[in-house]
């Protein structure tokens, strides 16, 4: 049975918005003028902590983005909470957010961008050192040229013109091993860019958890059926984080595995199942998990975090979404 499709399946509203606003915006326009300084900026940690930057005094400032507004003077349930709260969110794809930066893309719903240079850079190296046991002779030798041409989006046709140039070998059997391989190459980067640019998963567990505990800690709201609901949620929010590092690891694992430069095509066909696994995985949950970071576990409305547990339920049913290839 085919599963639903992403971009229109339970769509999800965000906590606190007045009727008709659309969230996210086009922009990290805050009102707060302490949040519309030039030289500040977001940054993401060496342990994936959100760093406020103040550029020209090299200030760095870590901050729990749970009580980050606290820090920064910035009213609960406001437009600029909203918008500080979309900044880890934004984090997963971009590696700054500046005020005024646009919010990325595939964070307001449209295409993934394609991968970057640095994606491709790694997978060519991944590759590289997975083929070359089984590479024959003319295999060998363009392997070899590759090495020795600089990253790039040229680099397949480059090391090809070389590897003529400097082996002998014709040139149909050496493009052809380019292309098989340049396909391959492209396959695994869009799996690392894909995995790489996955929803804030890790904050979507952090802010269920803590409004689980906020309310189970309120007499008031324990034995209620929302909390009872979110108790249930907890242990399993994971799922689609584990899924997606299980998916990166399975298509590294297949291109280690890979044999011959003979399998490239096959092994493209592969790594482009694993990538689409990937962006259907990020589609479903991306503007969730970045509606779970605007939840204020204490003042967020419970009808408002009855709906977010709801849309959560409703993917997490999708079970077939998490089973590995």
């Amino acid at each position: 049975m085919p599963r639903p499709d992403p971009f229109s399946f339970d769509p999800v509203r965000f906590p606190g918005l007045a009727p008709g606003e659309v969230w996210p915006p086009d922009a990290f326009d805050f009102t707060a003028p302490w949040l519309r300084h030039r030289e500040l900026a977001f940054e993401r940690g060496e342990s994936g902590e959100v760093v406020l930057v103040r550029r020209y005094d090299e200030l760095r400032l870590v901050l729990d983005i749970e009580t980050a507004h606290s820090a920064l003077d910035v009213a609960p349930r406001s437009r600029d909470f909203r918008l500080l709260r979309l900044v880890p969110s934004a984090l997963c794809l971009v590696e700054t957010v500046a005020p005024g930066d646009p919010v990325p893309p595939s964070l307001r719903g449209l295409p993934p961008a394609p991968p970057e240079e640095h994606h491709v850079y790694a997978a060519t190296t991944a590759l590289v050192a997975a083929l070359q046991r089984g590479a024959g002779e003319a295999g060998g030798a363009f392997l070899d040229a590759l090495r020795r041409t600089p990253p790039g989006v040229g680099m397949f046709e480059a090391a090809a013109a070389q590897c003529i140039r400097q082996s002998g070998f014709g040139l149909e059997r050496i493009a052809n091993l380019a292309r098989g391989l340049q396909r391959l190459a492209n396959a695994h980067a869009e799996v690392l860019a894909a995995e790489a640019t996955r929803p804030d998963y890790a904050g979507m567990e952090r802010m269920v958890a803590a409004t689980s505990r906020a309310m189970s800690n309120d007499a008031g709201w324990s034995r209620d059926l929302l909390a009872h609901g979110l108790r249930q949620i907890a242990p399993i929010i994971s799922r689609p984080r584990e899924a997606t590092e299980q998916l990166r690891a399975n298509a590294a694992a297949l291109l280690e595995a890979g044999g011959t430069l003979g399998d490239a095509a096959r092994l493209a066909h592969a790594q482009g199942v694993y990538r689409d696994r990937l962006i259907e995985m990020g589609i479903f949950w991306r503007r969730l998990a970045a509606a779970w970071a605007s939840v204020h576990p204490k003042l967020t409305d419970r009808q408002e975090i009855d709906l977010l547990c709801r849309n959560a339920l409703r993917r997490l049913s999708l079970k077939e979404l998490y089973d590995a290839l």
